[in-house]
């Protein structure tokens, strides 16, 4: 008899707390180049995954059993400007100076 405790891999002991329940034995038939994995509360007989290749990984999709490749998000890096000191000097001179009181401090922070 195999037992689980919130999803994990099966085995045929407990430590002793509660929450374990009874599971599936694992099948003893498994065919040459396939792989014995227990997911989402069942043992499931598939293909390894196939190797990742640059920008793109295989995951697993449990509802097609099947291997899917996604290409993983591109980070576009965008150059920042220089800005020269007269720029930061005519920035500084455009800000005209604002009074704060404690009671705007509370809208400004939430």
């Amino acid at each position: 008899m195999y037992w689980t405790k919130n999803g994990s891999i099966p085995s045929q002991e407990t430590d002793g707390t509660e929450g374990w329940q009874q599971a599936p034995s694992p099948p003893t038939e498994i065919p040459e180049g396939k792989e014995l994995v227990w997911l989402n509360w069942e043992w499931i007989i598939r293909d390894p995954k196939p190797a990742d290749r640059a920008g793109y990984q295989w995951n697993w999709q449990h509802d097609t059993r099947s291997w899917v490749e996604g290409a993983w998000p591109q980070t576009v890096v965008e150059s920042v400007e220089q800005l020269a000191l007269t720029d930061l000097i005519t920035l500084a001179d455009s800000v005209s100076s604002v009074n704060i009181t404690t009671s705007d401090i509370g809208v400004i922070i939430g």
